[in-house]
């Protein structure tokens, strides 16, 4: 404001060519020195300073409404990218933590193969049938399906063996390794004592001999609980006695 009324001065002057001019009242007019200037111009700087006034503070009301106006606007649009962002970043969360879990288990897959891998024999004499594998002398078959511990143990004798006897803690280590690998769940072993209560016997005929590889508190002797299965909870892979009815994975052996 200051500087449009210097600026209406320096115009004054230019017009009178001096500083001084003679104005008597606020209505009259201020008439410049007719001596310097010969196109007798007039000047109202009160009216035109009164106008520019006005024009200066309706601009400010205009300027100061399309802030408001911006600012609530660009506001909204920040809200609203800041929204999509966190949609994002949790989304992106979500997928590395899924990243990370697969693998987690592809490592301990890849573990487990080459832990099976490496307890191979290097004497290759003997072959195994088809579908089976072999570990020491002796071949075993890891089934895809769930069967009754009877009927698994039908479809072993079928395959010309029995199922999987557990002697020692090279072939527990062995066929444990496998179900981590794989499914991971619930699988028979041939061993029972549905003949004879708290007499372990295995499906080749032979003794339990020594404590056996039992989880924790096992065997609990509860009705109905007379055959052995690998219980990958909170056992950790060792054995437990379940009812003999029940559908698990089961794992046959024959002789290499």
């Amino acid at each position: 404001m200051y500087l449009i009324y210097m600026g209406l001065v320096l115009l004054a002057m230019e017009c009178t060519g001096q500083p001084t001019f003679d104005c008597r009242s606020p209505e009259e007019k201020c008439i410049c020195n007719p001596v310097v200037n010969v196109a007798g111009q007039s000047c109202n700087f009160d009216g035109q300073l009164a106008d520019i006034q006005a024009m200066l503070i309706a601009q400010q009301v205009q300027i100061a409404r399309l802030q408001n106006d911006s600012d609530t606007s660009e506001i909204s649009r920040l809200s609203h990218l800041l929204a999509e962002q966190k949609n994002i970043t949790d989304i992106l969360k979500e997928r590395v933590a899924q990243l990370e879990e697969r693998i987690r288990d592809t490592a301990s897959m890849e573990t487990t193969s080459s832990l099976i891998t490496e307890s191979q024999p290097t004497d290759s004499s003997g072959t195994c049938p088809v579908g089976y594998q072999r570990f020491q002398r002796t071949c075993y078959r890891f089934s895809t399906d769930q069967k009754p511990y009877s009927e698994a143990r039908a479809i072993c004798h079928g395959d010309g063996g029995h199922l999987a006897t557990v002697k020692n803690n090279e072939t527990h280590d062995f066929l444990t390794n496998h179900v981590r690998a794989t499914t991971r769940d619930h699988t028979w072993i041939g061993l029972s004592d549905q003949v004879t209560e708290g007499l372990w016997v295995w499906d080749d005929g032979t003794s339990l001999v020594g404590d056996g590889i039992w989880g924790t508190g096992e065997p609990n002797g509860s009705t109905g609980e007379n055959c052995a299965q690998i219980y990958p909870g909170h056992h950790n892979y060792r054995w437990n006695d379940s009812t003999c009815p029940s559908s698990y994975y089961y794992i046959c052996e024959v002789l290499a």
